[in-house]
């Protein structure tokens, strides 16, 4: 795997971008999971209300019928469903109203066959037909049903207004002794006590499931973060892997062109300097033939070593090849270039490297160059210093050399 594949797989599947979509991912499900489920619970209690609602309705209508039939039908009993004469409509209507007064019953009609109310405690309704009424036709067809509506205005068995309520709509057929059905009751009762109850309940259901969503994400969020923790330490452990070169501790090749070509775009673009050294031990080989291939490596680490703490720290060192090394220099002239390299032959040849409680003298050969208008890529810059490299090598080694070109400022003082 090289350098530039690393670091884009590592861009790809960033560990803090990875967790970043895990709780973006979860915060979403979680807020989803808990809308449709507050639905899911509001549909519940407003179905357990609407049950509970059906079924007083229910024996509420069973009750007044046995209560009140003597003066809810027509002599020969049982007839099909009429309400008697005046008197005794006002009689079962007052009867009506203090049957029910206890109960949360804001308005009773009752049909006849015909789909004609015969009775309501809004008299206004008396004698209508409601002929496309779907619910009384399955409640004339022996069936109960029941809906909780909500009411902008309506009226209790007092004539109170009502203002926003909740009502439970149910209709229930009116059966005679030999169960032929007679009519139906449409019964309105007033649910609104419930509203509230059923806002805290699903408020409740919906904190708890927030709780327990909340903390299992919370503990796994833990669990990936501490996970994600040592995925980047490995991701950082092998990038660093990827960019050093593990004889001597500085960066590879791979890096030094990586980084070489970013700074090559930086002056292209801002006109800045750029130097460049290529350096080479002298008569390396001798040294592994006579001292052994763990003296060169000694040796090469001990080269390293000084490259590295003899630049500035936002200059670019690394193992080019064998016993070959590049610098490069950011806004450093050529003159400044030149003076570096010297520095750093000098300090190379002053002090011989320790091997094995042996002194092995060591010197270098440096070639040097830099940035001009005329360079197309970093590779001019590099061909440039290697050629004074080779020049340096020619003219005896231990020393520094470059390669005039021509319209370039290479020109040392």
């Amino acid at each position: 795997m090289n350098l530039n594949t690393l670091l884009n797989l590592k861009a790809r599947n960033n560990p803090d971008s990875l967790l970043n979509l895990l709780v973006g991912s979860a915060f979403i499900s979680i807020v989803i999971i808990i809308i449709l489920s507050s639905y899911g619970f509001y549909r519940v209690f407003s179905s357990f209300v609407i049950k509970s609602a059906e079924i007083d309705s229910v024996q509420l209508c069973r009750v007044l019928i046995e209560e009140q039939k003597e003066l809810m039908f027509v002599k020969p009993a049982w007839k099909p469903f009429e309400l008697g004469t005046p008197a005794a409509n006002i009689s079962f209507d007052l009867r009506l109203r203090q049957f029910l007064a206890p109960f949360n019953i804001i308005k009773v009609k009752i049909y006849n066959t015909d789909k004609r109310i015969v009775y309501s405690t809004d008299p206004q309704l008396i004698g209508k037909i409601d002929e496309n009424n779907l619910r009384l036709k399955k409640a004339l067809s022996g069936a109960v049903d029941a809906k909780m509506v909500t009411k902008d205005k309506a009226s209790d068995l007092t004539d109170e207004p009502l203002r926003d309520v909740d009502v439970v709509e149910t209709y229930m057929p009116i059966l005679s002794p030999d169960n032929k059905i007679l009519g139906s009751f449409e019964v309105y009762m007033n649910m609104t006590g419930y509203r509230e109850q059923i806002r805290k309940g699903v408020v409740l259901a919906s904190s708890l499931l927030s709780l327990v969503l909340g903390t299992v994400f919370g503990v796994s969020y833990l669990l990936i973060h501490g996970g994600t923790g040592q995925l980047k330490e490995a991701q950082s452990r092998l990038e660093q892997v990827a960019i050093t070169d593990p004889l001597t501790g500085i960066h590879n090749r791979g890096y030094l062109m990586r980084r070489g070509e970013e700074e090559f775009e930086r002056v292209r673009r801002y006109s800045r300097p750029l130097g460049c050294i290529m350096l080479d031990l002298d008569h390396f080989k001798r040294v592994n033939d006579s001292r052994g291939h763990v003296a060169g490596d000694s040796v090469l680490s001990g080269v390293a070593h000084r490259l590295r703490h003899s630049l500035r720290p936002y200059d670019i060192v690394g193992r080019y090849g064998g016993e070959e090394f590049m610098l490069l220099l950011p806004d450093t002239s050529f003159e400044q270039i030149v003076v570096v390299a010297n520095r750093i032959c000098e300090l190379i040849r002053s002090a011989p490297f320790e091997v094995d409680e042996e002194l092995v003298p060591v010197t270098i050969s440096l070639g040097v160059s830099c940035y001009n208008k005329a360079d197309r890529t970093l590779n001019d810059i590099i061909k440039r210093a290697d050629e004074g490299l080779y020049k340096a090598k020619a003219d005896g080694r231990n020393r520094v050399a470059w390669i005039y070109q021509p319209g370039a400022s290479e020109t040392a003082s």
